[in-house]
């Protein structure tokens, strides 16, 4: 049995196929003589125009038209072709290089996406694949090639097997029944992820090992709930399965049922499941799956993708694109959280030795103010063309009061500049701190104080409370959760926000993780913020919950004294409540 990440639940039972990787490398470089070279650029431009045939067929097809999630996906790759940074850049090298255009193509694509590969957050290192899916679309635009056409034909379908997927993959095998997808490589949140979601295909992501034990045509079974993939089972076990399979189908369509009640806990306590996106697209899954809002909104993509600052109007476009879609429900934007090692190109600045505690979030927002002005300007017009007063402000990574103080001030600041010019800036608009570092979580009852609401980046504040660095694989099994230290600062918080009356919220993994929820909820947790695929699940966790009874079984498991015990404990009372 291989272990994997389970990024879209269910059963997969049947024979693998092997997709073999695309390799950018394997395109040679010429030379192109001078009078030769605008025919070489015809060439780009004339495989550009095919590409983006291919993909508006691919929109228009009657199962990528039904779903918002993923036409959003391949509009995305068109918007990415007709980059003018892509273009400009390639043509740029084939006069400047005097290469030919395969090469170059290859180059600027592979360099693209070695520039997102290497940045740390998985909502951004996905686009590296998407970007990689649109060179493979261009390439094979110059060659005629089909990657896929050697597909053997089967009734039954196929389990992908593969290094790592794109959604043009996916979409590629048209006829064929991908009954499920397991991949060596790959993040939660790429857009291949979203596409298997929404087209209900189980799959597994990081499975170690799996292109060495699976042969091609080998019978596997993928397990997306566990995350386990079974190579070569014996008949009885996949009996078991096929029995899962079925027990699985028939929860699915009650947890759908669910989604049309609000998550409210047997002794009627409403309980608020917001959603966190990244870009506009991901509006759509906030829709479907009928979250209360934005719990956050990480506004960090815009600049990423730019070699240049963003404007204020094109700030200001793309949130209200996001606010306009909600229906009047509540949105919390998020200011930017980079650091100078992920917008060097944008800041110049030096690689630093330990970003992750060095020049980011807030502490460059208050550095570089005319950055700061240009997205609280953009944030605060938003909020004035909103007639529903839903738009909040977050501010991340906050250490101290000061700093906390000194963004209020620059807020207010900003707020006359847009009064003195007419904007109707609302006046209540509501301002917040992100918890995520311990010394706020210490001082969160004087933080409070001067907020209106406390949002507790669970992630970040596990991995600085035990100062573990969870990629490292050697010491990620030091990233608990649960570890008594976490708990009693998350306890910290809620009775922080109980005494001044201030909402407080978490977000991060643990918030969308339904084993967690009985615990969230003991500890006195009213809203949290996750992804909007687990919104169903935890809603349905919620509804068979009474909030003053799990927090008469949770509060007494601070005293306990490992995070094992703990982790024990929770286990214990899922079980007993029936939760899982």
């Amino acid at each position: 049995m291989l272990k994997g990440q389970a990024i879209s639940p269910g059963y997969a039972l049947g024979k693998s196929f092997c997709l073999k990787p695309f390799q950018l490398d394997s395109f040679a470089s010429r030379q192109i003589p001078q009078e030769d070279l605008e025919t070489e650029v015809s060439k780009f431009k004339n495989a550009l125009q095919m590409s983006k045939n291919e993909i508006n067929q691919l929109v228009n097809l009657p199962q990528i038209k039904s779903s918002l999630d993923i036409g959003n996906i391949f509009r995305a790759h068109l918007a990415l072709i007709e980059d003018p940074d892509l273009h400009k850049e390639v043509e740029k090298r084939i006069r400047e290089d005097k290469l030919n255009v395969e090469f170059v193509v290859s180059k600027v694509i592979k360099d693209y996406s070695e520039f997102f590969k290497r940045l740390p957050d998985s909502q951004f290192q996905e686009k590296a694949v998407d970007i990689m899916d649109i060179g493979r679309r261009i390439l094979k635009n110059f060659q005629g090639n089909h990657p896929l056409r050697d597909l053997p034909e089967s009734k039954d379908g196929f389990i992908i097997i593969a290094e790592e997927i794109s959604p043009s993959d996916i979409v590629g095998f048209e006829g064929i029944n991908i009954l499920g997808i397991a991949t060596s490589e790959g993040t939660p949140t790429s857009h291949a992820s979203i596409l298997a979601r929404s087209l209900g295909i189980p799959a597994l992501i990081q499975v170690k090992n799996l292109l060495n034990e699976v042969s091609p045509g080998s019978f596997v079974i993928i397990d997306g709930n566990a995350g386990a993939l079974v190579c070569d089972p014996l008949p009885e076990v996949i009996a078991d399965y096929n029995r899962a399979h079925v027990d699985f189908e028939n929860k699915k369509k009650y947890l759908q049922e669910t989604l049309q009640r609000f998550a409210i806990t047997t002794d009627g306590i409403r309980i608020k499941l917001f959603a966190n996106i990244g870009q506009t697209q991901d509006v759509d899954g906030v829709l479907k799956h009928e979250a209360d809002g934005i719990g956050l909104y990480r506004t960090e993509l815009t600049y990423l993708i730019r070699k240049r600052f963003p404007s204020e109007k094109e700030l200001t476009d793309i949130y209200w694109s996001v606010v306009q879609r909600i229906n009047g429900s509540e949105i919390v934007i998020r200011t930017i959280d980079l650091g100078g090692d992920k917008i060097s190109h944008l800041v110049g600045n030096p690689n630093e030795k330990n970003p992750e505690l060095g020049w980011r979030a807030v502490r460059m927002s208050l550095d570089r103010l005319d950055i700061f002005r240009t997205q609280l300007r953009a944030i605060l017009k938003t909020a004035s063309r909103s007639p529903h007063g839903n738009v909040k402000i977050l501010f991340p990574m906050i250490s101290n009061l000061g700093e906390i103080r000194r963004s209020k001030e620059f807020l207010t600041e900003v707020k006359n500049e847009l009064i003195s010019e007419g904007v109707q800036v609302p006046e209540n608009l509501k301002i917040g701190a992100m918890i995520e570092i311990p010394s706020a979580a210490i001082l969160s009852e004087r933080i409070a104080r001067e907020v209106d609401f406390l949002s507790i980046g669970s992630n970040d504040l596990v991995q600085y409370t035990l100062a573990v660095d969870r990629t490292n694989s050697k010491v990620a099994h030091l990233y608990q959760p649960t570890n008594p230290a976490v708990l009693k600062l998350l306890r910290d918080v809620v009775l922080s926000g109980e005494k001044w009356n201030k909402s407080v919220s978490i977000c991060g993994e643990l918030a969308g993780d339904w084993r967690y929820t009985v615990l969230l909820l003991g500890l006195g947790l009213k809203e949290l913020s996750m992804n909007p695929i687990f919104i169903p699940k935890v809603k349905r966790i919620v509804q068979l919950l009474s909030f003053s009874e799990v927090q008469k079984r949770v509060l007494p498991l601070l005293d306990l004294d490992t995070s094992e015990e703990i982790e024990s404990a929770i286990k214990d009372l899922n079980v007993e409540l029936k939760l899982e």
